[in-house]
């Protein structure tokens, strides 16, 4: 009994050190961090970052915060273990569950210093090391990055966001989850570039995340870097990589893999589209085994994901392989125009499909306004589209979609799931949560798709746009004023 009581003791105290850090863009009260009424400012984001220990949160308001006030481009914001860092708070919330992303991110990290303009802007805007998945960065844009330097083990990598677990034994793998990574340039991995190069590790968990707009040289979005007894292998899932280019190979996503080290992301529920290079559109796989070691691999695997629009002016719209790398694609949809051997799929390619997607907009991926992860997002689904409960039947996750909507019966394929809610009584109203088949009444309407399924009433009724109404043989729904 007394060590029963001793270790619940200890979980107590453990716990009671744990706090919760505020910051503001202009801060307020004492400046000290302790509640949004005292709330540190935006230019000290960083220290109280470095100032929090093993187990806080940083809550983060809406607002945008710069790497820096100077012009030293060298400086960015970095992430740290034990520490999850929070945006998009209105500055008034007192849980998180109380945190409304539904309208889209409200607080950005930008690289925009010095002069107005790209050219002078930070390398990074997040710059990690050391990292494994205790260090979480949540509902952010991370945007306008510049590392423009000649490629180097060290430079021209990353401009949204730099994971370097280059280095025999080191690790740089957090979570990024919830953020929208656009608007950034470097010279390899103009959104993310990941480097598990010579003996390190760089798999990130990237989940529920835009990455569009970036640009680089090789992997316009996306860059893991596995080479010389290294790892770089995320795990992508419920994520869009959309309209980055590259001006040589890989506009959404380049593996480096080989000479005994490995890249072999695992990609979910993803969708890839107009993305667009000289060779491989969407994905560039390249296995260099050269001078340093003959095993080693490059080979991602994608499941439930859609590669549709992505263009090369050279080989391969959709994917281009190199040196005996390999692409599988299981349950995935993709447009096999102008894919020509050697750049074929790998393995069984057992539910695969090449239809088109039927995208509500798929010109304007973040939709009408303008905002990503908003209910009127581009690549959204139509309702009558093949890729409606299309994916792998033996797959149980990811349990919800980008938007955190609940994934049910046989997913969808790319990272939203069209809406369906069922009214199914035994009661008559609209406005009983047990009646719906959800648990709930709908939330919104908006790309969703009502279904009548026993006799239902409702005081008026507006369908906005790309919705659908309904009304099963027998059943009836009445409309009152």
């Amino acid at each position: 009994m007394k060590y029963i009581i001793f270790t619940l003791f200890n979980v107590i105290v453990s716990n009671a050190f744990c706090a919760i850090r505020y910051v503001t863009q202009s801060g307020a009260g004492a400046f000290n961090a302790t509640s949004w009424s005292n709330a540190a400012s935006g230019d000290n984001l960083q220290s109280v970052i470095n100032s929090a220990t093993t187990g806080d949160e940083i809550w983060v308001a809406a607002g945008t915060y710069f790497t820096t006030t100077g012009t030293n481009r060298a400086i960015s914001f970095s992430m740290r273990n034990g520490i999850v860092i929070l945006g998009s708070f209105a500055g008034t919330e007192t849980l998180l569950s109380q945190r409304n992303l539904a309208n889209g991110l409200s607080s950005i990290l930008s690289g925009e210093i010095g002069f107005a303009g790209i050219s002078d802007n930070s390398y990074h805007t997040i710059s990690n090391s050391g990292l494994n998945n205790t260090a979480i960065i949540d509902g952010f844009i991370i945007r306008d990055a510049n590392d423009d330097r000649a490629a180097t083990i060290t430079d021209g990598l990353g401009g949204g966001i730099y994971n370097n677990g280059s280095g025999a034994g080191n690790v740089c793998s957090p979570i990024i989850r919830n953020c929208v990574i656009i608007n950034n340039y470097a010279t390899f991995g103009g959104g993310i570039f990941n480097s598990g190069y010579n003996g390190g590790t760089a798999s990130p968990i990237i989940l529920n995340c835009v990455i569009a707009h970036n640009t680089a040289s090789g992997g316009g979005g996306i860059d893991n870097f596995g080479l010389l007894n290294g790892n770089a292998s995320p795990t992508i899932t419920n994520c869009v990589i959309y309209n980055n280019h590259a001006t040589f190979r890989a506009g959404g996503m380049y593996c480096w893999g080989g000479n005994n080290g490995n890249t072999n992301p695992i990609v979910t529920n993803t969708s890839f589209v107009n993305n667009s290079a000289v060779d491989g559109g969407g994905v560039v796989s390249d296995r260099l085994n050269s001078g340093g070691g003959s095993s080693g691999n490059s080979n991602p695997s994608f499941r439930n994901c859609i590669y549709w629009g992505n263009t090369a002016s050279g080989t391969g719209p959709q994917f281009f392989l190199l040196g005996g790398a390999t692409f599988e694609a299981t349950f995935t949809d993709i447009n096999l125009t102008g894919q020509t051997s050697p750049h074929i799929i790998s393995g069984s390619g057992t539910g695969n499909q090449n239809v088109d997607p039927l995208f509500s907009n798929i010109a304007i991926g973040s939709g009408d306004d303008g905002i990503w992860l908003t209910h009127d997002d581009g690549l959204n689904l139509m309702f009558n589209s093949f890729l409606i409960n299309a994916g792998d039947p033996t797959v149980t996750s990811p349990t919800t979609d980008i938007f955190g909507y609940t994934r049910t019966g046989i997913f969808d394929l790319g990272a939203y799931e069209c809406r369906r809610y069922i009214f199914i009584g035994p009661g008559n109203q609209w406005t009983i949560d047990t009646d719906w088949d959800i648990g709930s009444v709908p939330p919104s309407l908006y790309q969703g798709t009502i279904i009548i399924d026993a006799e239902c009433e409702k005081v008026g009724l507006e369908l906005p746009f790309n919705s659908q109404l309904i009304i099963n043989p027998g059943k009836v729904l009445t409309i009152k004023e």
